[in-house]
Order: structure tokens, then C-alpha cells, then sequence
């Protein structure tokens, strides 16, 4: 008769023993798969906070490797209704009088009017001009007032007329607009009958209605006079663009314009304060802490080695601007042995109030300024299959390895324990055999003639 449970012949727990000698050989692997594990994750957040602190350095760079974005100017405008202003670099120190007479508009036409906007009109053409354009298009006889809007809004040709239908107490017309203000976009109708005069009849010269006159924006800049097909005034003072919003021939506005110093400061500053961090997460995920005895994610790794050997570089060089060169500590920032920047406000300040030029072409020329070349190097890690993504795409493959020797060493375990067990089961049957047959050749002995049994 089979056993049912192991360990019966023998009286040993075979359970026991099987589960032991398995973990005796699983559990050291499993640590080192775990360990594993545990590393490449480590790795792979590493690079993910690498990656954040770059582009939050990229953020600060940006600021610096445009001129005009640098070299800021404050615009102040009395809290005027009348305009709004913006400046490029360009623009120079000033204070202006400004008055607004008039806002441009955009030319306006009215057709006749129609007491069934559904009812065709005629069969023939209209012809559409503004600013020298002409474009045509083709009426059908069936065609209604929303047909003939959607085919002038809607004609490949078009070149800035918008139809529209207005319905009013008079009736139904259509409204042909201008897309631009200005004398120079005024719209220009030409009805041309195929059969009758229905298309004459409303879209006649003698039909049509000016229901806004086209005009031009009208200023006055310390009392002379500016006008502008738009409302949009670019040029009238080196380096400014002027919004008029509202015209009040009586209302006068002070426009002043400053070097905007204070802000350029805070952006250098704002640089400093983003390489600082940046470095300060470097050196945490390479460094390694005697107390704790632990080692940062990524030490000794090459991507972060050469990316603070190559940021230690670039904050060092000289950059040549118009014939002069320039460094960061000549304008007061330095570099400590730990990679570290500090900030000489006195320095600072002096430099920017007395050569923004300078301090602009040290960070915003185009190929040589420092911000170019730090944000062309963080581009190379953070950039889609840059170097981050490489080394991620690196970690992956290392993960799907470790799964894949995972399963194999888990079915290997499986099957060392079947073998064990088989192997085990094997002795106990044996055991149980041998103790039954000794128990039977006992009795047997026992039972011979002449045997005395010790009472």
C-alpha cells in the first residue's frame, strides 16, 4: 500500500527538509535579485530627478539667451486707458506726451435689404476687391443670402472679406466687413446680372450703404502727429510698440521708459540660484556619505561625471564680445572648489547699470554667450533620445533581463524541489519497507522453537 503523506516510513518532516534546502539556494539569489532590483530603480529615479533639474536650469537659461528678454526695459504709462506699450532692447530711456485722436476701423458695406432671407436672389457674379485684390464669385439662381455669405467667406481667393447676415427690423442683409482697419483694406462690390437685375438690385454701387467708414489710427507723440493703418503703432519711437485702446483727443498720457535694471539682476540671480541646485542634486546623487555609509544613485557614474566636468567648463570660459573679453567673475560671480556660484552684489550691480551691453553678450550671444552653450549641453541630456533617454532606455533593458532571469531561476527552483521531494519520498517508501520487514523477521524470530522471551 502507497503512502498518503510523507515522512511516515522515516519519521522525518521531508516538508521541512525540502523547503530548507530549497531556500538554502533560492534565498541568496532572490537577495541579489532584489538587490538588483532596488538598484536600477534607484538609478532610473536618478535620472529622473537629473532630468527635472536640468529643465528647471533650461528655464533660467532661457531667460538669458534672448537680448531682448535680458536687457529689460520698465514701461510706465500713468495707468492710461488709452494705449498699452511693449519694448525691445532697442528702445532708449525716455519720457513722451501722448494723445489719441482717433482709432482705425475697418471698412463696412450694407446691402439691400430682403424681407425673406431665403429667397434667391438673382443669377450672375459679384466682384470683391480691398487693397488693390479683386477676387469673383459665382451666384447661382437658387442661390439665398446665406448662400452667397458662405461662398464669399468661404472662396479660396478671398483676401480679407468676412460676409455676414444681419437681420434687423427692416429685413435681412448682408454685411461685408473688412478683415483689416485702415483706408488702404476699404471693400469695393461689382454685381454683374447673367438674367435680370437681381443681383444689381442689392448689390448695386447705387444699393450698397457705408455702414462704417474705413480709418486710420491717429496719435500725437509730443505733439506730432502719427498715423497707422492699424491700431497697432511699431516705430514711431525707436524700439516701441504702442496698442492705442481708446482715443480722447482732450486726454493726455505720460509714456516713460527706463532700463529696467532690477529685473535684468534678478535674472542673473535667478541663473545663479538654478546652477546652484542643479550642482547641489549632482553632487547628492554621486556623492557617498561616510556616516551612513551610503552612496549616491548615480556615483561614479559616467553621465553625471561629464556633466559637471562639462558645467564646471562652461561657467569658467571667457566669451569675446565686440572685441572685449568677459567671464562671470567680471561681474561678480565666482565659483567656489565645490562647483558652488556666489554672487558679488556690489559687482553685480555696477555692471549691469554701467555696460548691460556687455553683461547681454556675455550670456545672449548667439553661439558663444554662456546661456547658448549651457542650454545646447542640457539639451544633449534632456532632449527625446538624448542621453537620459539612452540611459533609461539602458535600465529597461536591464529590467526585462532581471525578470527574465527571475522566471528561469524560479522554475529552476521548482524543479529542485520536485526533485528533492521525489528523491525523499523515494527513501521514506524504502525506510517504511525495510522497518516493515524487519518487524516481520522479528516476530518471526520470536516465534521459533526454543526461544525464550525475556519477561
Amino acid at each position: 500500500m502507497a503512502l498518503t503523506a510523507t515522512g511516515l516510513g522515516s519519521g522525518l518532516d521531508i516538508s521541512n527538509i525540502v523547503s530548507v534546502l530549497v531556500d538554502a539556494e533560492k534565498v541568496p539569489k532572490e537577495t541579489i535579485f532584489n538587490k538588483t532590483e532596488a538598484s536600477i530603480k534607484a538609478k532610473v529615479s536618478a535620472v529622473g530627478t537629473l532630468k527635472s533639474q536640468l529643465s528647471t536650469f533650461q528655464d533660467a537659461l532661457a531667460k538669458l539667451q534672448d537680448g531682448d528678454t535680458l536687457n529689460q526695459r520698465k514701461v510706465t504709462t500713468g495707468d492710461s486707458a488709452y494705449f498699452t506699450v511693449s519694448t525691445t532692447k532697442s528702445a532708449q530711456a525716455g519720457s513722451y506726451n501722448i494723445e489719441v485722436e482717433q482709432l482705425a476701423k475697418p471698412h463696412k458695406l450694407g446691402a439691400a435689404f430682403s424681407a425673406d432671407k431665403t429667397q434667391a436672389v438673382g443669377e450672375g457674379s459679384l466682384d470683391l476687391s480691398i487693397g488693390g485684390n479683386t477676387f469673383t464669385v459665382a451666384i447661382n439662381a437658387a442661390d439665398t443670402l446665406e448662400t452667397i455669405a458662405s461662398k464669399v467667406n468661404s472662396d479660396t481667393d478671398n483676401t480679407g472679406v468676412s460676409a455676414s447676415i444681419v437681420t434687423s427690423d427692416a429685413g435681412s442683409r448682408i454685411v461685408f466687413s473688412s478683415n483689416t482697419a485702415g483706408t488702404d483694406s476699404q471693400v469695393a462690390i461689382t454685381a454683374t446680372d447673367s438674367s435680370g437685375t437681381g443681383l444689381n438690385d442689392m448689390f448695386g454701387s447705387a444699393n450698397l450703404t457705408t455702414l462704417q467708414t474705413a480709418q486710420n489710427s491717429i496719435m500725437y507723440i509730443d505733439g506730432q502727429k502719427v498715423t497707422s493703418q492699424t491700431n497697432s503703432v511699431e516705430g514711431a519711437i525707436s524700439g516701441v510698440t504702442i496698442d492705442v485702446t481708446k482715443a480722447d483727443i482732450n486726454e493726455k498720457s505720460i509714456l516713460t521708459i527706463a532700463n529696467d535694471n532690477d529685473a535684468v539682476k534678478e535674472t542673473v540671480i535667478g541663473f545663479v540660484d538654478a546652477y546652484n541646485n542643479l550642482m547641489g542634486a549632482i553632487d547628492q546623487l554621486s556623492s557617498y556619505d561616510i556616516d551612513t555609509k551610503k552612496a549616491g544613485a548615480l556615483q561614479g557614474d559616467s553621465i553625471i561625471r561629464s556633466l559637471e566636468s562639462q558645467l564646471r567648463n562652461l561657467v569658467s570660459q571667457r566669451v569675446d564680445v565686440d572685441g572685449t573679453e568677459t567671464a562671470l567673475y567680471s561681474i561678480g560671480i565666482s565659483t567656489d572648489r565645490y562647483g558652488k556660484m556666489t554672487v558679488d552684489d556690489a559687482k553685480l550691480t555696477s555692471a549691469i547699470n554701467s555696460d548691460m551691453d556687455l553683461v547681454e553678450g556675455l550670456f545672449a550671444t548667439e553661439t558663444t554667450g554662456l546661456a547658448n552653450k549651457l542650454d545646447d549641453l542640457a539639451n544633449n541630456y534632456v532632449k527625446t533620445g538624448g542621453l537620459i533617454d539612452s540611459r533609461n532606455t539602458t535600465y529597461t533593458k536591464a529590467t526585462s533581463r532581471l525578470d527574465d532571469q527571475r522566471e528561469a531561476f524560479t522554475l529552476k527552483m521548482e524543479q529542485l524541489e520536485a526533485r528533492l521531494s521525489k528523491q525523499f519520498n523515494a527513501m521514506d517508501l524504502i525506510v517504511a519497507s525495510l522497518n516493515q520487514q524487519s518487524s516481520g523477521l522479528l516476530d518471526r524470530l520470536n516465534s521459533l522453537p526454543g526461544v525464550v522471551r525475556n519477561s
